[in-house]
């Protein structure tokens, strides 16, 4: 397949791609606007923070995976992708320990003033009374907004570092995560206003969404402890920026920031924010993902990601309508004979059956099968019939699912 990894990417994935037999080009500086003017003959786009916008993937004539080198698809027209037919996939927890890591540098360097501290020796100037006062933060209560994969990471150090750690309380997690969640410790409350009314730290770790869209607003802040710090390093939009500064300049909070709303998108720029130049913020360039360890991770996710789309079963692809929406189920035990399933489907066809999913598991000793395949529509009287009769089919079930 033709690959344009379109943004900075750990070398490792061009080699091992190439070395699978795979044309891979690199545009690491390419913009998203002149993005469509790259894309045409390619195969599978690969972007960390290049934004794909409907425009460029109207482009596309060949596209058939885009692949986000890390865990949010935000920067991704995911609608336009999926009414194209295009599969989006992500590289969720690659760069988990790397933002954790940097979550506890911004929460210490607060702690500790050791940006002050840092800038005054470099200027000559020794002030060991000004910098020995510190809180420090073992006992304390950090509430984390958000328990995925970077937002667990962080309750793991935050335990090692001897603080309580409180999450929110949400339906659908996964049993996995729910497990996870009881060994590290964390205890749930119902609401956000809840979690942070007894936090000393709140750290942000939700992706940015419509339902994300400054999260933290004026109203949350309002059930901040005075003087709470406040941890971001997942995307400057999730704060209300006038509403932080408000919280900072009368009751004390301060807050340690990798992520900045209309910050510069890649390179050396300027940036023209209250919020970043603001004295009781800490600040980073978003960096948190921005490691050795996590690139190499990211790379070998990309690669991953790749070889499983190859082999038909997409890696962590979140524009998939879930499997079992169909309104019936037709299973179909079949000789392993060419021709058997196109005659299957010929027949659904007649009958104006829309097939939405199809598995077909071949038995061992390759003789026979089984094909399961979900259908929308209303299944006629006498469809079974028509399929049991088909040649080398074996027997046939059908299942109406809104019966069930």
């Amino acid at each position: 397949m033709k690959i344009l990894i379109a943004d900075k990417l750990g070398s490792t994935a061009k080699l091992a791609l190439e070395d699978i037999g795979h044309e891979v080009q690199e545009s690491p500086d390419v913009t998203s606007e002149e993005l469509k003017d790259y894309i045409k003959g390619i195969e599978v786009l690969v972007v960390r923070s290049t934004k794909v916008t409907a425009d460029a993937l109207k482009a596309a004539d060949r596209l058939s995976l885009i692949v986000r080198a890390g865990a949010g698809v935000d920067n991704i027209d995911v609608i336009a992708a999926s009414e194209l037919g295009i599969h989006v996939c992500n590289v969720p927890g690659k760069n988990a320990a790397a933002v954790a890591e940097l979550t506890f540098a911004l929460l210490l360097a607060i702690d500790r003033h050791i940006v002050d501290a840092a800038v005054d020796l470099r200027k000559g100037t020794w002030n060991k009374k000004e910098y020995s006062i510190a809180d420090g933060i073992m006992g304390k209560t950090i509430g984390i907004i958000g328990l995925g994969g970077i937002g667990l990471s962080v309750a793991e150090r935050a335990k090692a570092f001897g603080l309580n750690v409180i999450g929110q309380r949400k339906n659908g997690r996964s049993p996995e995560v729910e497990q996870r969640i009881r060994q590290i410790g964390i205890r749930l409350t119902d609401t956000l206003e809840d979690l942070v009314a007894h936090s000393d730290v709140v750290s942000i770790h939700v992706p940015s969404t419509e339902q994300t869209v400054k999260l933290v607003d004026k109203a949350l802040l309002r059930s901040f402890k005075d003087g709470a710090i406040l941890i971001n390093t997942s995307r400057g939009e999730i704060v209300d920026e006038p509403a932080l500064i408000e919280a900072m300049d009368e009751r004390g909070i301060r807050a340690g920031l990798d992520v900045f709303c209309d910050e510069p998108a890649s390179g050396e720029r300027t940036i023209g924010s209250a919020l970043a130049s603001h004295a009781s913020v800490v600040g980073s360039h978003h960096i948190g993902a921005s490691t050795a360890q996590a690139s190499r991770a990211i790379a070998d996710g990309v690669v991953d990601t790749v070889l499983r789309f190859e082999a038909g079963n997409p890696l962590n692809c979140v524009n998939e309508a879930p499997s079992g929406d169909g309104t019936s189920q037709v299973r179909v035990r079949h000789l392993d004979r060419v021709g058997v399933l196109a005659s299957v489907l010929s027949t659904l066809r007649a009958a104006d059956l829309n097939v939405q999913y199809m598995d077909n598991r071949v038995f061992s000793g390759k003789k026979a099968a089984v094909a399961s395949i979900e259908v929308v529509g209303a299944v006629p009287i006498g469809l079974y019939d028509e399929l049991v009769t088909l040649e080398h089919v074996l027997g046939v079930s059908l299942l109406d699912k809104r019966a069930v």
